[in-house]
């Protein structure tokens, strides 16, 4: 949760948006200021993020979707499509982002 009076947030990125994060705005974590919360679909469009180069986010260390709402004082980290490992379930990577085209679909056999 945001802490009152701060008006900025921690940014990571796993895998290759750790490197695009870098190259464009430097060290990690990005500080970043906001003024007022905003979804993280809005954070990935200020910071040049394709929203199909993101599976989920982690806010304040949980798995959440893009639409969650990010607020002055949180940390946040990008999860690009695709990352592997049986935890994908278990931290709720499938569950959160349903409606997301780049959430990695489980096929199922008919």
């Amino acid at each position: 949760m945001g802490e009152k009076g701060k008006k900025t947030i921690e940014v990571r990125g796993f895998l290759h948006l750790d490197k695009f994060l870098r190259k464009k705005h430097g060290t990690i974590p990005l500080i970043h200021e906001i003024e007022e919360a905003i979804k993280g679909s809005e954070l990935a469009k200020i910071l040049e993020i394709p929203l199909e180069e993101i599976e989920v986010i982690f806010v304040n260390g949980f798995v959440q979707a893009l639409d969650h709402i990010i607020h002055p004082g949180d940390r946040v980290a990008f999860l690009p499509p695709g990352c592997p490992g049986p935890y994908r379930i278990a931290l709720g990577f499938y569950g959160k982002n349903q409606n997301n085209e780049a959430n990695f679909k489980i096929k199922r056999k008919d």
